[in-house]
């Protein structure tokens, strides 16, 4: 009978750790997914760009400091690129204050696919009118990056930042019949606003 209870109290015991356990990992890890949608308006030395992006970020909450660490992936179509695929890593912070609503800062840095451009040309010339360079955007990968701030109310946030971004391009050299080719990138930049939902 003593090993019975004895043998039942260990079984009890080593229960109880194991749940407890169970729930410090379940506070300490959980896994999100974040939906966000918007719009961007910027330019460059190019002019005005306007354009949309969405994306879908996969990452992982670190509950007890309200982290987040992710990977995204999107669209985006805009004036100026053209058609864009942004790969980036993502990092936010939600200041928890028991408050219904969460205060959030968010970035993101990375890489973008630019395909479809605009290949609008811009030239300078020599005093007789012949040209000197020529600029041609052109597919490849640029830039990426966004710092935004703004709030989340239980699924739903909204943010709204900065972004910079910049499209592949190529510099044409025109002198007496020669031409040479250099790869370039034309910077871009501006304010960003997005609304999403977090699964």
């Amino acid at each position: 009978m003593k090993r019975f209870v004895i043998l039942s109290a260990l079984v009890l015991f080593c229960g109880t750790l194991s749940l407890s356990a169970q729930d410090n990992t379940e506070k300490k890890l959980s896994y999100n997914i974040i939906n966000e949608y918007g719009f961007y308006l910027g330019g460059s030395s190019w002019g005005t760009n306007v354009g949309f992006e969405g994306v879908v970020i996969n990452s992982m909450l670190f509950n007890r400091t309200q982290d987040l660490l992710g990977i995204g992936l999107g669209y985006s179509v805009d004036v100026f690129a053209g058609h864009g695929v942004p790969m980036f890593l993502n990092y936010r912070h939600y200041f928890d204050r028991g408050r219904a609503v969460k205060p959030l800062v968010n970035i993101a840095a990375g890489t973008t696919f630019i395909f479809g451009a605009n290949y609008n040309l811009d030239y300078e010339y020599y005093e007789n009118g012949d040209p000197v360079t020529t600029v041609t955007k052109r597919s490849g990968f640029g830039l990426y990056a966004t710092v935004a701030s703004g709030f989340r109310v239980k699924a739903f946030t909204f943010s709204a930042g900065f972004y910079l971004k910049s499209v592949p391009s190529y510099n044409y050299f025109y002198m007496d019949n020669y031409q040479s080719t250099r790869p370039a990138n034309i910077f871009n930049g501006g304010i960003q606003v997005k609304v999403g939902f977090t699964f």
